[in-house]
């Protein structure tokens, strides 16, 4: 079993005995009434985002992705880059598994840093409910401020991380094969 699986469900768990113990079984049927709620809501986001990771494996080979970064390296493939990731639909469940289908195509980590920063910073879905709830003077503000931090993250990246990809972070981290190599 992977370790994440386990850790997850390990805290799923104590959760659960948390909740019973500190509300009864109310407590907990409520808890598990908003879960299956947030499940059906997200399950169309998640099976349209797995669609089109599928799609975009299908259409991006390693030889198209290597011109496509021979074109944009260095700045112009950091920028496009964290701009790509402001522009990606969805929360961290589907950019998440979206920068993850990337894996053995040697990806530099610098370009996903970029990416995943660009989503944090960037997100354009985010500016309407910045202009509505807060104001627009503070949106424009934070988003000004912001602007320069994906590309100079995923610049301090390169110079430290050049030759390094998703790849071979993932290994580091024991997911070369997908298995923690630790056996339950």
């Amino acid at each position: 079993m992977k370790r994440s699986l386990l850790i997850i469900s390990t805290s799923t768990l104590a959760f659960i005995i948390i909740t019973y113990v500190a509300g009864g079984i109310s407590f907990l049927a409520e808890g598990f009434r908003i879960s299956l709620n947030t499940a059906l809501e997200s399950a169309l986001m998640l099976t349209a985002s797995f669609l089109i990771i599928g799609q975009i494996q299908v259409l991006l080979s390693k030889a198209e992705l290597d011109k496509w970064l021979q074109k944009f390296s260095g700045l112009r493939g950091v920028a496009v880059s964290a701009l790509a990731g402001g522009v990606f639909p969805g929360g961290p469940y589907v950019y998440y598994p979206f920068v993850a289908s990337f894996k053995g195509k040697g990806i530099p980590f610098y370009i996903i840093i970029s990416f995943l920063y660009g989503k944090m910073l960037f997100d354009v879905t985010r500016i309407p409910m910045e202009i509505s709830l807060i104001s627009p003077s503070v949106a424009v503000v934070r988003n000004l401020i912001t602007l320069p931090i994906p590309i100079i993250i995923g610049l301090t990246a390169e110079r430290f991380f050049a030759d390094r990809t998703i790849d071979s972070i993932m290994q580091r981290m024991g997911e070369a094969d997908g298995s923690d190599h630790h056996h339950s």
